[in-house]
């Protein structure tokens, strides 16, 4: 498969919203409900985040696309992207540590080696900013997504909450950190 990884731009973010959506669906169903993950409005809330997201290359979010091949110059498809950055406050001040916010890809695409080069792109670009170490979080519930953490040297540092982002439905979640130095 042809791929590419770049920063994305405002003509992504339909595609990063399908990803996102996907992802969810597919990788949270034993967590949230159908009614939560299939709601009306699950789709779109992402899409307006993602369609009123200032892209520009310092705003961290990258892309897997399979480049566009015809000779009309469609757009590129997504199927993963990364966003990342300083690490959010969560209460702790200022720790001079990155994080990656979010890490999706299709579903049908799990497996297929493309995370761990998204991955590679995203600690790579982590420790260009000058970040030694960086933190994410990952549902407590989420075995694959810890096991991908974990294959790729991030461990977990002990340290949980509450995700609740949608629908006040909760989860707990953990915290996984990374040294690059």
């Amino acid at each position: 498969m042809t791929f590419e990884i770049r920063a994305a731009t405002r003509a992504d973010a339909d595609g990063i919203t399908s990803v996102q959506v996907a992802a969810w669906r597919a990788g949270y169903s034993h967590v949230f409900p159908e009614s939560v993950l299939y709601a009306d409005d699950f789709d779109s809330i992402r899409r307006t985040y993602w369609n009123n997201w200032r892209f520009s290359p310092g705003n961290r979010v990258a892309v897997v696309v399979r480049p566009n091949s015809d000779d009309e110059g469609g757009a590129d498809e997504v199927i993963g992207f990364a966003s990342y950055g300083p690490e959010r406050e969560r209460a702790r001040g200022f720790t001079g540590r990155g994080e990656v916010y979010a890490f999706y890809l299709l579903p049908e695409l799990w497996g297929s080696g493309l995370a761990t080069d998204l991955m590679e792109y995203t600690e790579t670009r982590i420790r260009a900013e000058g970040f030694e170490s960086a933190v994410l979080w990952v549902l407590k519930d989420n075995p694959r997504g810890r096991g991908f953490y974990e294959k790729h040297g991030w461990e977990p540092t002990g340290i949980g909450a509450e995700f609740a982002d949608y629908a006040e439905v909760t989860a707990p979640e953990v915290e996984y950190r990374k040294e690059f130095a």
